[in-house]
């Protein structure tokens, strides 16, 4: 919207009837003072100074124009305002920059600050903005702390920390994940530091690109059939831990999905399970064919005390305990490698290698927003849940799965179940 524009000498009554009429934004130039003014919006009316600093700029050039905020109508007078700005342009005429100098001020003020602020402080202050998933906040804020006590920076002031102490962190995880997700999380931090002029720089990235550690080759790993068949008959596990894998064989979900599901998450009656947007990595509330082989594996009841389908830490605790889990699994199936994730790789292998299912659909059934067959103008155009083609790739997966359980090969890819539940939406 374009602002109207008046030329008029600035007196109380000027002021009153331009607060009158905020219809639309308007500057009102003082014809007293040159470059005073008032500018009018729907809920502000404040005075400005705009002015051009004398002399040249060392490249030769004339400064630019700047505006240095007055104040309010509720703060100043017409009369102090008029005041003021005579002031400041006394300032500009005998070679001064207020502006400028408020700025430095301002950014004086909040070094002091941050000067007594470690940087373990200013962390744990920065960690509570943090936004996003439950999953998300809890990286980000793990990756950020160990960051900085491998820094052995806690104690230090944010505006000491330099390019060096960010090198020597990296140094300790050369090659390995680690590495890239400490410095995401330690960039992000002073990028908010430097937002609110706390620290002049980021020191992260003052960091050559030679340096930076890159990301890690994606991985491959899926697995074969037979095992499959070894990791459904693993050995050392309790009902709950063995129905957890077993269910993760045949659900394609994430660990921190499966492991916090909820009875009431799971719908027996339509064949499906409901995550709600705030379970999701992705923030998307996400529905998935539960086939009857692995409905039987979902304890729905629960307990008074926990009412998670799979009970794997104490009642009203969050299951921390991955590594522990992962290398039961490890040790009971003989599978020296395994890794949760990677069955979610093998149920897309599996299926693409024997033809079931369209790539939209089975990534629509790994719930990814990014994917290249979900993304651009096909994530804006195409609205469609697909369920009745989900529905069919989650029975025919659990017939690949089921087959590879009992013979230890993929024999049932041709045995595709009949389509059901196809009205559920």
């Amino acid at each position: 919207m374009t602002s109207k524009n008046t030329k008029i000498k600035l007196t109380q009554s000027v002021v009153q009837s331009a607060l009158s009429n905020r219809g639309q934004a308007a500057i009102y130039r003082d014809t007293e003072v040159s470059g005073f003014q008032l500018r009018v919006a729907a809920r502000s009316a404040t005075y400005y100074l705009d002015y051009k600093p004398t002399g040249r700029r060392p490249d030769g050039r004339q400064h630019a124009s700047k505006s240095i905020k007055i104040g309010t109508v509720q703060s100043h007078s017409v009369a102090e305002a008029r005041a003021e700005a005579a002031r400041l342009k006394a300032e500009v005429t005998a070679g001064g920059d207020p502006a400028a100098d408020r700025k430095a001020a301002k950014v004086a003020k909040a070094q002091k600050i941050a000067r007594a602020t470690t940087m373990a402080e200013a962390a744990e202050a920065y960690i509570t903005t943090l936004t996003g998933s439950e999953r998300h906040i809890t990286t980000e804020r793990g990756a950020l702390r160990n960051g900085i006590q491998e820094m052995q920076a806690e104690a230090m002031s944010p505006e000491d920390v330099t390019p060096q102490d960010v090198m020597r962190m990296l140094d300790l995880h050369k090659g390995r994940a680690c590495a890239v997700h400490r410095l995401g999380a330690l960039s992000r931090f002073f990028d908010d530091l430097l937002a609110r002029e706390v620290v002049l720089q980021n020191p992260c990235t003052r960091v050559s690109k030679r340096q930076r550690p890159k990301p890690p080759q994606p991985r491959t790993r899926h697995y074969n059939a037979a095992e499959m068949r070894s990791l459904w008959l693993c050995d050392g596990m309790s009902d709950a831990q063995l129905r957890f894998l077993r269910a993760m064989m045949l659900l394609p979900l994430r660990f921190n999905e499966a492991c916090e599901l909820v009875g009431s998450e799971v719908e027996p009656e339509n064949g499906r399970l409901v995550l709600p947007s705030k379970r999701t990595k992705n923030g998307d509330a996400f529905a998935l064919p539960v086939p009857d082989q692995a409905m039987g594996l979902l304890d729905v009841t629960g307990s008074q005390d926990d009412p998670r389908v799979f009970p794997l830490a104490a009642p009203g605790k969050k299951f921390t305990s991955w590594t522990s889990l992962k290398n039961k699994v490890r040790k009971g199936s003989g599978l020296e490698d395994f890794n949760f994730h990677d069955l979610r790789r093998t149920f897309f292998t599996v299926l693409a290698e024997h033809g079931i299912g369209e790539p939209t659909v089975v990534d629509a059934l790994l719930n990814h927003r990014q994917s290249s067959t979900r993304s651009g103008v096909i994530a804006a155009y195409n609205h469609a849940t697909l369920w009745p083609q989900k529905v069919r790739v989650m029975e025919a997966w659990a017939g690949l799965v089921f087959s590879a359980v009992e013979t230890g090969s993929w024999e049932a890819e041709a045995n595709i179940v009949p389509l059901r539940r196809l009205e559920k939406t």
